[in-house]
C-alpha cells in the first residue's frame, strides 16, 4: 500500500475514558483505523470531570438518560449497575490517568488501555476511578501491572495527564469526542462528536484522500 495520497497527514483524537460518546465512538475508531492505517494517530486525554461529581439522583438520572442514547445510536453496550454505586465520586481524572500512563510505557498501548478502560467502565461495570481496577486493565493489554501501578501512581503521570487536559483546553476542544485531520501544525475536524463509522472514514478520506491501495 502506499501513502502517499496522505502524505503529511496525521489524526489527533481528543477523548476521556469516562464519556459515554467517546465509548460510543471507539467502534467508529475502529472501523477508521482498519480503513487507514497509514494515518498516524495521537491521542490526547480531554479531562471530561477531572474534579469530580458525587453520584447523586439527578447525576444519575442525567447519566442514565446519555447512556441509552448512545446504546441506541451506537450499538455499543452498557452496563447500568455502573449507576447504582453509593457514595461513590464520578471523576474522570484516574482513568484519564491511566491512559496516559500506558502510553508512556508504550505509545502503541494507549489506544487498546482508552478501549479496555471503556469497556471495564460501561460494559462491564468495573470501578474505573480504582487504581487497582486500572492496574487490571493495564495487565490486561499486556502492560507489566506492578510498573503501571508504579508509574500510575507517581508525580510524573499526574503532571502529565494535566498536560493533555491543558493542551485539549488550548485547542479549544469543548467537548468529546472530537477528531481531527492534521498536517503542517494545522488540523481540520472531521468529528466533533460521534460519527457513524462508515461517515467517519468519508469525512477522513474527504481532507486527507483516498487509501493508495
Amino acid at each position: 500500500m502506499s501513502d502517499a495520497p496522505a502524505a503529511g497527514w496525521s489524526l489527533l483524537y481528543v477523548a476521556d475514558p469516562m464519556c459515554s460518546w467517546c465509548w460510543g465512538f471507539s467502534a467508529s475508531l475502529d472501523a477508521l483505523r482498519r480503513a487507514r492505517p497509514d494515518l498516524p494517530l495521537r491521542l490526547v486525554m480531554g479531562g471530561l470531570r477531572v474534579d469530580g461529581e458525587p453520584l447523586d439522583a439527578r447525576l444519575r438520572e442525567f447519566l442514565a438518560h446519555h447512556w441509552q442514547e448512545v446504546a441506541a445510536r451506537s450499538g455499543q453496550a452498557f452496563d447500568l449497575r455502573g449507576l447504582e454505586r453509593e457514595g461513590w465520586t464520578y471523576t474522570t481524572e484516574p482513568a484519564c490517568r491511566a491512559v496516559v500512563t500506558a502510553r508512556a510505557a508504550d505509545a502503541s498501548k494507549a489506544l487498546p488501555m482508552l478501549h479496555a478502560v471503556q469497556r471495564a467502565f460501561y460494559a462491564e461495570a468495573r470501578d474505573t476511578t480504582d487504581a487497582g481496577v486500572l492496574a487490571d486493565v493495564a495487565a490486561s493489554v499486556g502492560l507489566d501491572r506492578a510498573a503501571f501501578e508504579s508509574s500510575f501512581a507517581s508525580p510524573a503521570m499526574r503532571d502529565a495527564a494535566a498536560a493533555d487536559f491543558l493542551f485539549a483546553q488550548r485547542l479549544g476542544v469543548r467537548g468529546f469526542p472530537m477528531l481531527a485531520a492534521v498536517r503542517d501544525g494545522r488540523g481540520e475536524v472531521v468529528s466533533p462528536g460521534w460519527t457513524p463509522p462508515d461517515e467517519l472514514v468519508r469525512r477522513v478520506e474527504s481532507v486527507v484522500g483516498p487509501s493508495g491501495d
